[in-house]
């Protein structure tokens, strides 16, 4: 048995991602396009082909193939999702759609995004850059930043999409892009019910995305804004599941998510690119709870929830991004978020909190090829929150090309995150007094790519201070916890033939709660996983995924106080297969967890079974 366990790992400790191209220009953890090449941080890049090899329809079963990125799931599509970047909290991740950030300050788990509330067919690609960022991106990013990138404006298409599957599967879709003169644009329209293949589980939504841009000789322009329409039901969180909660009555939540963002770019001269934006994002939550008998753990609850966000940046780029170049700017970001809520305890008591802040940030970015192999970066960032100390955050990073093949690179970054609007203001646990957590973050690792075969190996150690805990003595928020996580991630691909390609991955993360006996929940020890991908000839291609899940702790609290658990490791198989009838019409099959697989995503939460979903496609 640890023969067959560890060999998938050590295939993929011998090399890096198939999930970087390096001709491709990343938007991600820089202030300007670069290329892999020129960015001294662990990067993976998954495009749209490779998205839907990991999962034909859902990004979340896809993300898990990704090292050292963890989704923490609770039972079916509708409970939350939450994303464990290197052992991290979920609220540690920073998350991007388009360029314009999706955390939640007012929720309950601190800012922390929900990857259900986007659809796979929206997506053009997905940038994942870790460790800390806060020197380019400021609060939030202590982990790393996931940047959602949907369909590019601009190559004539017409896409209808519809699926239908196990347990009431249903989702459909049409797409458009193309250019009008110098006018490219990019539409989507996209509904699914996910249906409820766990008990209590169900999510349905509504998503439209739009991209336009506008270039003409030195200037361009682009604009993209997204609506989102979401309800969900689930068992509410710790409370023992379809399998042990006492009662059967489901949390009830109907959310909306509005974001767009506005830029302009000017190429002054060879020396100098100019290019201002702006970006605003909208969130409003309807959640009930009927909490969790018997009624001490947790009351039944609601609350009513409105947050804005509203961003300007003005960035110039000075220089010759071939030998010495500086990015130098400005950055303005406003929040403000309320929350009416309620809770019976056992009469109604009220819980309701407002808070807003602004943000003014200043930030330059330098970066030279000392020597035409070596890549020196350096960042500063300083960012001042109303009600805060000023906060200086460094980043620093080398790149070594070692030969035409091999890749060093090194990595240092400080991170920090202000306190959530809940942690600051609920009127039970909150905490005016609340400092912002930090962590200091070092990475180094080797890239090898010889055109059929890359790879990539590193090693990260990450040191949280001043973590936000909740103090059941003094009954609020307090700053803490102290914890460090350290391990190593690995991604392989290999291009074996032109018509079969591996991958292989692992992730070992080991997480030390200083002088604390607690456990950080949720995350696995250790995961690693192959991927398979096979084209018969042009009309048909099939895929194989398989991901093991090491042990992780639990909480549940239906017995009515905290009851720690341990979740059994799992190993789950999913296939799928394409078949092109003619030059316009897909026809997909897909089967999620292939082999049955029993196991839980937290206590009393179980996975689903064996599904199958049917997909059709037609392109103009």
């Amino acid at each position: 048995m640890k023969n067959f366990r560890f060999t998938p790992l050590f295939l993929a400790l011998l090399s890096t991602t198939s999930f970087a191209a390096t001709e491709e220009l990343i938007v991600t953890g820089s202030y300007n396009p670069v290329t892999n090449e020129q960015l001294s941080s662990s990067v993976s890049v998954i495009n749209k082909e490779q998205l839907l090899q990991l999962s034909s329809n859902n990004v979340v079963d896809a993300l898990r193939q990704i090292p050292s990125l963890w989704v923490e799931e609770q039972g079916g599509p509708g409970g939350i999702t939450s994303i464990a970047l290197r052992g991290a909290e979920a609220n540690h991740t920073l998350v991007l759609l388009d360029g314009v950030q999706l955390n939640d300050p007012t929720n309950t788990r601190g800012g922390a995004f929900d990857l259900n509330s986007i659809n796979i067919e929206s997506i053009e690609r997905i940038e994942i850059i870790r460790g800390a960022q806060s020197a380019v991106y400021g609060s939030d990013a202590l982990a790393g930043v996931i940047h959602i990138i949907t369909r590019d404006p601009g190559k004539k298409t017409t896409t209808l999409n519809a699926s239908i599957g196990s347990d009431d599967y249903a989702s459909t879709g049409i797409s458009t892009s193309g250019k009008v003169n110098n006018l490219g644009y990019a539409f989507s329209l996209q509904t699914k019910d996910a249906g409820e293949p766990v008990p209590g589980s169900t999510a349905k939504n509504a998503e439209f995305t739009s991209r336009l841009n506008w270039q003409q000789e030195n200037h361009s322009l682009n604009f993209n804004y997204r609506y989102f329409d979401g309800e969900r039901t689930s068992f509410p969180e710790q409370s023992g599941g379809p399998e042990f909660a006492t009662s059967r009555a489901l949390d009830n939540s109907d959310y909306k998510d509005q974001s767009a963002a506005l830029s302009w770019t000017a190429q002054a001269n060879n020396f100098w690119q100019s290019k201002v934006s702006a970006s605003w994002y909208q969130r409003d939550e309807d959640l009930t709870s009927p909490g969790i008998l018997p009624f001490d753990a947790v009351p039944p609850n609601g609350s009513v929830v409105d947050f804005n966000r509203t961003e300007f940046s003005w960035i110039n780029t000075l220089g010759n991004q071939q030998k010495i170049w500086a990015n130098i700017g400005l950055e303005t970001k406003k929040e403000d978020g309320t929350s009416n809520g309620y809770l019976y305890a056992p009469d109604v008591y009220p819980i309701n909190f407002a808070l807003d802040r602004q943000i003014d940030s200043a930030f330059i970015n330098l970066n030279a090829y000392v020597i035409e192999p070596l890549l020196i970066q350096a960042s500063m960032r300083r960012d001042d929150a109303e009600g805060f100390d000023a906060n200086n955050s460094g980043q620093a990073g080398a790149r070594f090309a070692i030969n035409e093949n091999w890749n060093w690179f090194a990595n240092y970054g400080e991170g920090f995150k202000l306190p959530s609007f809940f942690a600051l203001g609920h009127p039970l646990v909150g905490n005016l007094n609340l400092q912002p957590e930090t962590v200091l973050t070092r990475d180094t690792g080797f890239e090898f790519n010889s055109g059929t075969m890359n790879a990539r190996i590193s090693y990260f150690k990450h040191n949280y201070r001043n973590l936000i805990d909740f103090d059941a003595v003094e009954f609020k928020n307090v700053n803490r916890a102290r914890v460090e996580t350290s391990g190593a991630e690995s991604e392989f691909g290999w291009k074996v033939q032109q018509d079969l390609t591996l991958r292989a991955h692992a992730s070992y993360t080991d997480i030390d709660m200083i002088s604390s006996d607690s456990h950080l929940l949720g995350r696995p020890q250790l995961t690693y996983g192959t991927s398979i991908h096979y084209a018969l000839n042009d009309a048909w291609q099939f895929n194989i995924n398989y991901l093991h899940v090491d042990e992780r702790f639990a909480v549940t609290r239906y017995a009515g106080a905290d009851d720690e658990q341990v979740l059994d490791a799992y190993n789950r198989f999913d296939a799928s297969a394409q078949w092109q009838i003619n030059q316009l019409t897909q026809v997909g099959l897909s089967l999620e967890n292939l082999t049955d697989e029993n196991y839980y995503t937290d206590i009393g939460f179980p996975a689903a079974g064996t599904s199958a979903k049917l997909n059709l496609k037609i392109s103009f």
